[in-house]
């Protein structure tokens, strides 16, 4: 006996999710090919690690820099979460450490997202040959307003609380940061992962206004 057609509305629907699935995967694929390489990996790369065609990346994102905003809207999400949880902390210092060591080891982990945050700060916005960057550079811009207000409230919050120095701002904050980072890149290179942790730990006390004595850092024989 033949079995009855499949409903219009029923096929159409898995069509959709079909669609949504291979979309989730470019952008999995995204994730993992920037986050290792940067942003100078090309979409053959995410297609070839995706296991699609390039055509099949250019029908779901316009151009590369349609599928960077799309991957990385997370990370924006995330950070202003992050430094929203630090500024409502009750201890101002613990808050601060926490976020300070979470945006290491976000950009330790992700060079793209790395290269995306760093091109705001050079003025030097777009991936997508042939493609104006206007969009990128407002998004971007906009996440640097907001990261810049709240980093500013956070810091005054730990200033007017003692416990980082007062002449401290928020772009040494992200100097610090970025050093931070180096000093993991270095580390990888040199066979020792503990070491972020010694300087991270002696950055910490550089901010403190007063100790008592230098915070124990990390042994990177262990």
């Amino acid at each position: 006996m033949n079995s009855s057609p499949e409903p219009l509305e029923a096929s159409a629907t898995a069509v959709h999710r079909a669609s949504g699935d291979i979309q989730q995967r470019i952008l999995a694929a995204a994730g993992e090919v920037f986050a290792a390489e940067g942003l100078s990996a090309t979409l053959a790369d995410v297609a070839a690690r995706a296991e699609v065609g390039v055509a099949t990346v250019y029908r779901r994102f316009a151009n590369k820099d349609e599928l960077i905003l799309a991957l990385f809207e997370i990370h924006f999400e995330k950070a202003q979460t992050d430094v929203r949880r630090a500024i409502e902390a009750e201890d101002p210092w613990l808050g601060f450490v926490t976020f300070f060591e979470g945006g290491v080891r976000l950009f330790s982990q992700d060079k793209g997202f790395r290269d995306f945050v760093v091109s705001g700060y050079a003025d030097s916005f777009g991936w997508a040959r042939g493609a104006s960057p206007e969009r990128v550079e407002q998004i971007v811009q906009e996440h640097h307003h907001f990261m810049r207000t709240s980093l500013e409230q956070m810091l005054q919050r730990c200033q007017a609380a003692g416990v980082i120095r007062n002449d401290v701002t928020t772009a040494d904050l992200f100097a610090l940061t970025m050093a931070a980072v180096s000093s993991i890149d270095f580390a990888s290179r040199k066979g020792g992962p503990q070491i972020h942790r010694r300087v991270v730990g002696i950055m910490l006390d550089g901010l403190r206004p007063s100790r008592q004595a230098p915070t124990p850092l990390p042994d990177i024989t262990q």
